[in-house]
């Protein structure tokens, strides 16, 4: 599973930001939700191509960051990518496990957490990795998201159904609660994203790696048959001015020890 999510994204690198629109608007809900500190030092998990990243470099500047994300083509992207950043070190590791030197006083999170194999363990060591009185801020994506595609799908080849869903808002705060977190602030939302044409929108989500997971594929892919009946009954379906709409239900949460 770790090794799957891993491959998936390191072959999104080059094209995850062509399409990342939903992904940057929850980074820049993550950064808004943020309170008025200056930490030291903070630690962003899957920080993917850095959208996050810089958002937080902008706003602590010279503050040292570090970047740990499971995809190793990925970090190596962000790396030569982010190379004129010298307080950011880029480095390979699974939110689950993954541990810092020491403490950090803040933590930061978006569009990563949600494919966590074991959302309750990685929180549980998310909140090992923070500091006491420290801030953690999480942006994730919920089971809404991309609810018309999965509904269509199930539909069109219910034999071949999706293994699982991203998790539920309430699922979500059971399992921080559950980690030892206290609820600062949250925001929860959904929000239609517009594209030209259906095609786009699934080649879209295939470049950010989004089509290759449990929470997009089924045990068994869809036929060339089933893709291109996908494709013309999502376009005849969620045809609206301008394109078609696909849904993306987020939350992000301000968290302390």
């Amino acid at each position: 599973m770790v090794k799957m999510i891993s491959e998936r994204f390191s072959a999104a690198a080059e094209t995850y930001d062509r399409h990342a629109r939903p992904q940057l608007a929850l980074a820049q809900s993550v950064l808004s939700m943020l309170p008025e500190i200056y930490p030291e030092q903070i630690l962003e998990l899957g920080p993917g191509t850095g959208q996050l990243t810089r958002l937080l470099s902008e706003r602590f500047p010279e503050v040292l960051i570090d970047a740990v994300d499971l995809a190793e083509k990925m970090v190596a992207h962000s790396r030569e990518r982010f190379r004129r950043f010298p307080h950011i070190t880029w480095l390979v590791g699974d939110a689950q496990t993954w541990r810092g030197a020491d403490p950090y006083p803040l933590i930061a999170s978006s569009s990563a957490l949600h494919w966590a194999r074991d959302l309750e363990a990685t929180l549980k060591n998310v909140y090992a990795n923070l500091e006491s009185d420290g801030c953690f801020v999480l942006g994730m994506m919920l089971e809404g998201t991309l609810k018309e595609l999965h509904d269509l799908r199930a539909e069109i080849a219910p034999e071949k159904a999706v293994e699982r869903r991203l998790p539920t808002y309430e699922a979500t705060k059971t399992a921080l609660q559950a980690a030892g977190f206290t609820l600062e602030r949250c925001k929860h939302s959904e929000e239609e994203i517009l594209y030209p044409t259906a095609a786009a929108f699934l080649k879209a989500i295939h470049e950010q790696g989004v089509t290759g997971g449990k929470v997009s594929a089924g045990a068994t892919p869809l036929s060339r048959s089933e893709l291109s009946r996908l494709v013309a009954d999502y376009q005849d379906n969620f045809a609206v001015e301008g394109g078609v709409t696909a849904t993306y239900e987020t939350a992000t949460f301000l968290l302390s020890k």
